[in-house]
């Protein structure tokens, strides 16, 4: 793992919105970093997805595990907002 990297992504997605709803990174170090369309859209910007491309092409090459509901939000309560905030 190249430093800085997270050892997980995880992803909240709807595929019948074909979209990323939350992210959640893991890192090595202990750090949780979080994000959401909801964090997002504070100051204001239109954001539908938090990848700009459809699930099937976004994940096509990814090693894909389903968790169950309750594992994500334990990661995203520990999690600190971490914006892209999309131009």
């Amino acid at each position: 793992m190249p430093d800085g990297e997270p050892l997980w992504f995880l992803y909240e997605v709807d595929e019948q919105a074909d979209a990323v709803l939350r992210n959640v990174e893991v890192f090595p170090d202990g750090r949780i970093t979080r994000n959401s369309i909801e964090i997002e859209q504070r100051k204001g910007h239109r954001c539908r997805s938090l990848i700009d491309c459809s699930l099937a092409d976004g994940f096509s090459d990814a090693k894909k595990q389903v968790i169950a509901a309750a594992e994500f939000e334990a990661f995203w309560r520990r999690g600190v907002d971490t914006p892209w905030w999309f131009p």
